[in-house]
């Protein structure tokens, strides 16, 4: 629910830049209408692929009871056949085309595609999944992502997330620096350059937050004339995402607010960060108003009920 709450606030402000949203008011005491690419007209509370393909993961787990990539494959699948899929990503759009051409889930996405945020901004069920098995976070993951995204930034950005939920699911108390060496330490060996980034957001956080955001784009660079925003880079989402959330650690809709106006990205950014805030804050700190109101609200609820109930019923 946190990650579809942020991503519906974040569609109809997706693209514009941090000085465009800087004058808006309300953006998130409701959902606003949507439209995209002003061709098709949504719904208020409408969420795009980041929710979308969040969700097919959380059924494939529910369905499978394991972590099966082939599964959420066909969940992907179906997600184009019927139409469904709002806003998706190059890198994703080509895999899934190539599955639904026979192509084997192994073979779909290819490792030269860009590194974007389409692999972290689904992930959050994983780590819940494996909130208390960090062992086992990673080499998950990895099969998650790379039906679509295969780049290693790209797996490496899901890694760090899944991390990330999985500490806030299960912490008592977020504590800055060990918050940050949980996540630098989830892909430190495997993108150390990426993960040093992550823990140098500790540097950050005192900063201006137009200084620091400058500081998570600023190996990225920007359209000149567009203004600031996050771009669908999988390093500075990441950055971004975890930087929101610890500027506000125990205040959902404060870290929604933040993360949408980034400018660029927003409903990516605010999928993920609202992810994580949710885990750690849980439900009752995203506004009923909100809840009520997302597309498919009781379905995301039934869905986030029957996952925990399928994950810890042995414990329970």
């Amino acid at each position: 629910m946190g990650c579809a709450v942020g991503d519906a606030l974040g569609a109809p402000l997706e693209g514009r830049s941090r000085e465009q949203i800087a004058t808006m008011q309300g953006i998130t005491d409701g959902f606003r209408p949507y439209r995209h690419k002003k061709e098709v007209e949504f719904p208020r509370g409408q969420y795009t692929d980041d929710t979308q393909l969040t969700l097919a993961i959380v059924k494939s787990l529910l369905t499978c009871g394991r972590l099966d990539p082939a599964d959420i494959a066909a969940e992907f699948v179906k997600l184009w056949e019927s139409n469904e899929i709002v806003g998706a990503g190059p890198v994703a759009h080509r895999a899934v085309r190539r599955l639904m051409e026979g192509v084997r889930w192994q073979d779909a996405a290819a490792a030269d595609n860009l590194p974007l945020n389409g692999a972290a901004m689904r992930i959050a069920p994983v780590g819940l999944w494996h909130c208390d098995r960090p062992d086992q976070l990673a080499g998950d993951v990895e099969l998650a992502s790379v039906v679509t995204h295969r780049h290693p930034l790209a797996v490496d950005g899901a890694i760090a997330i899944a991390t990330a939920v999985g500490c806030g699911a299960t912490a008592s108390d977020i504590e800055t620096v060990s918050f940050l060496d949980a996540v630098h330490g989830s892909i430190a060996d495997r993108s150390p350059g990426f993960a040093d980034r992550i823990r140098e957001l500790h540097e950050w956080l005192p900063l201006t937050e137009t200084a620091a955001l400058e500081a998570i784009v600023a190996d990225e660079g920007r359209a000149k004339g567009r203004g600031f925003g996050i771009p669908a880079m999988v390093e500075p989402t990441v950055l971004a995402s975890l930087y929101v959330f610890l500027k506000s650690p125990g205040d959902y809709l404060a870290t929604v607010e933040r993360a949408l106006r980034v400018g660029g990205d927003v409903d990516t950014v605010a999928a993920i960060a609202g992810a994580i805030s949710g885990a750690y804050n849980g439900l009752g700190a995203i506004p009923a108003n909100l809840v009520a109101g997302v597309k498919d609200s009781a379905e995301i609820l039934d869905l986030g009920a029957r996952l925990f109930a399928r994950r810890f019923a042995a414990t329970a």
